[in-house]
């Protein structure tokens, strides 16, 4: 397993390049973050788009590094806005999977996509390789 260390830096300048793209392709009227992952670049982009209707899913399928089979759901959403739902990266897909269903008429976007996952995302930045280990800086000691 390679680890990729990122830094907030990095974070923030891919943030503002996404949130180009989502504002060209997208046109959102509201956000939804996905917890906790997509807090921060969710904010960095909500920011700069400048929407203040944002809401925030907790789904929880990591536990100490490692994918668990059970992903938990915190909290439903409704909506008939133009919905783009942000997360840091998607992984397996399993989540985009699930937000998909929840929210048909989303689009998911997110900074990273890990080669199993990526055909689930409607929009990302950079590929990575499943061995890839994203370390994020809110992440790191």
């Amino acid at each position: 397993m390679k680890q990729v260390f990122l830094s907030y830096h990095d974070i923030h300048t891919d943030c503002i390049e996404l949130a180009k793209i989502i504002k060209k392709k997208f046109k959102p009227e509201k956000l939804i973050l996905i917890s906790r992952g997509g807090l921060i670049p969710g904010s960095i982009i909500a920011n700069y788009l400048g929407i203040q209707d944002i809401d925030v899913i907790a789904m929880k399928t990591y536990s100490n590094r490692k994918r668990t089979n059970k992903i938990e759901i915190f909290k439903r959403i409704k909506s008939q806005k133009k919905l783009v739902v942000i997360d840091d990266l998607v992984d397996s897909g399993e989540t985009a999977k699930i937000v998909k269903s929840m929210m048909p008429n989303s689009k998911f976007v997110t900074l990273y996509a890990k080669t199993s996952g990526k055909k689930q995302a409607d929009l990302h930045l950079y590929d990575f390789k499943d061995s890839d280990w994203l370390v994020f800086p809110w992440e790191q000691d």
